[in-house]
């Protein structure tokens, strides 16, 4: 069956639906409520938040417990992060750790809580005004799900057909030279990540049906979106197990069935690859995609002062996507931690940080990226507990915590960071207050800004009649006496009051030429080493 179904499958590409890779779909889509435009992201390992009853394992009503620090619905407060979107790694029952192998789609796991707490969650998360996103896995279950299991036990299963089954192996390998196909009573089924994950048969209508049916029920209980993980290995065509056209057409397919849904049901995908094969999947099949290329080049920039990388990336990505249509962020669960990457410079840390938060797109943070938390691979060591206080266990739990604490927590908590007006956790709380609060930042666009000196990465954004100039020294040293120019943007020509938004410094005006324009613009005498400066302009 699976065999035909790749032939037709190539065929149908063959002699013609190429085209159909970037057309759009036939099918009248109701248009996108792009609410995510407004919101910067907070990513959270359940387990690894807070605990509640002192078991050693985060949990649901845990997050509700520390939803004030993250947001507490009050705009005038100084206290609270101020993160306006959750999402959070799959909940879902699985025997493992990450629960990225799931045993049930419509229920949670009970070391995290009960249905119960997670209605509670969402609805005081919406008092707040934060959205929910939940980690969805569709590419594969668990080997111990009810569906696998029935698949295996024969050949005429009725779930045989839910998961890629073949008589004999067939010798390739996945992207990464990894084994795929693996031995099961007599007959061999496909997983690209490992034995304990088969992937789902998406050839089979009943598949896509049942993925349609889990999206109604957590809509219904008033989930706000997915994030979709590894969204570009659904269906394989042969030895083409990657962003093939079979995959493409499945997600255009479920974003004409999610938007007639409801046009604010947000998916963003986890498509880890580059530029180029990523941006196809945010046209009418994913609301938008994490760049990663362009995670990659804001660490090369503020690390290693590779600065032209960043500007030919994002360049890249805004001739890719759909305006503002894509995830930015430094590092996520399955990479050694920022902190780590940026050689646990704090300084540097704050540079990344704001250039996250002044860029186009839509910005995530990692939990704990804002206490400077480290981590390096394997995955459990970049997913160890909030380091929230300096007692006990970081004040993360009663008991024992699931895996050992990172040994720095004593210092590097949300506890004393919070009580440091200049520590990394401030430069935090007022980047996001700032960017949440800033139309420019929001939702402008960009233009690339020249300076006199090449360690400066500069760049405008302008909505309307008014702007936020963006400038990170991404060197040690200090830059003195550096002048900025714009030969165009889409800001109207006029007087500009000029306030740099970290620190409330009024610094004067700027003139804006015909044609949005100016020249010769030094607002700051000196800019500290790796320092990041966020200037409004207002027209007067």
């Amino acid at each position: 069956m699976k065999k035909i179904a790749l032939i037709a499958s190539l065929l149908f590409s063959l002699i013609g639906c190429h085209k159909s890779e970037m057309a759009p779909a036939t099918t009248p889509i109701p248009e996108a409520n792009r609410w995510w435009n407004d919101h910067v992201f907070y990513e959270v390992f359940v387990r690894s938040f807070y605990d509640s009853d002192g078991n050693g394992n985060g949990d649901l009503k845990g997050i509700t417990q520390k939803l004030d620090y993250l947001n507490d619905g009050n705009p005038n407060t100084d206290t609270d992060l101020g993160v306006t979107a959750l999402w959070l790694m799959p909940i879902y029952p699985s025997p493992s750790y990450h629960g990225y192998d799931v045993l049930d789609y419509r229920n949670v796991n009970s070391q995290y809580g009960t249905m119960d707490d997670l209605n509670t969650l969402i609805s005081e998360a919406h008092k707040r005004g934060m959205k929910i996103v939940l980690d969805f896995v569709p590419n594969h279950t668990s080997d111990q799900h009810p569906w696998f299991v029935s698949s295996s036990s024969a050949a005429d299963s009725p779930k045989r057909n839910w998961y890629v089954w073949t008589g004999s192996n067939p010798g390739y390998t996945g992207p990464w030279g990894q084994n795929v196909w693996y031995e099961k009573n007599g007959s061999y089924y496909y997983a690209v990540f490992d034995h304990s994950m088969p992937d789902l048969n998406y050839n089979n209508d009943a598949v896509t049906n049942e993925i349609e049916d889990i999206t109604k029920f957590w809509y219904n209980l008033k989930v706000d979106g997915f994030r979709m993980d590894a969204a570009q290995y659904l269906v394989e065509e042969g030895q083409a197990q990657a962003a093939t056209l079979s995959t493409k057409n499945w997600w255009r397919k479920y974003y004409t069935f999610q938007k007639n849904l409801d046009p604010g049901f947000m998916t963003v995908g986890e498509v880890w690859t580059s530029t180029d094969i990523a941006a196809p999947f945010s046209d009418q099949r994913l609301d938008y995609c994490f760049e990663f290329d362009l995670a990659y080049a804001i660490l090369d920039a503020v690390g290693n002062g590779n600065i032209s990388r960043l500007r030919s990336q994002i360049d890249m990505v805004l001739k890719s996507y759909p305006a503002l249509q894509y995830g930015t962020f430094l590092t996520n669960h399955d990479q050694d931690r920022v902190f780590e990457s940026l050689g646990l410079d704090v300084a540097k840390s704050k540079a990344a940080a704001g250039i996250l938060l002044t860029l186009p797109g839509v910005p995530y943070l990692y939990y704990g990226e804002e206490v400077a938390m480290r981590g390096k691979k394997p995955d459990e060591f970049i997913r160890r507990p909030m380091q929230w206080a300096t007692g006990t266990n970081a004040g993360f739990t009663t008991g024992t915590p699931w895996v050992q604490m990172n040994s720095d927590y004593a210092t590097s908590n949300v506890q004393t960071l919070q009580a440091d007006p200049n520590s990394l956790w401030n430069h935090y709380r007022k980047l996001i207050h700032i960017r949440t609060s800033s139309t420019p930042l929001l939702h402008g666009d960009y233009s690339a800004v020249s300076s006199t000196t090449d360690k400066v990465y500069s760049f405008l954004r302008a909505k309307d009649s008014q702007g936020v100039l963006a400038l990170h020294n991404l060197q040690a040293t200090p830059a003195s006496s550096v002048t900025f120019s714009l030969s165009q943007s889409s800001l109207p020509a006029g007087t500009y009051a000029v306030k740099e938004l970290l620190s409330g410094a009024s610094l004067g005006n700027v003139t804006i030429a015909s044609g949005g324009g100016f020249s010769g613009f030094s607002p700051i005498t000196t800019l500290d080493g790796y320092g990041s400066y966020v200037l409004s302009l207002t027209k007067q």
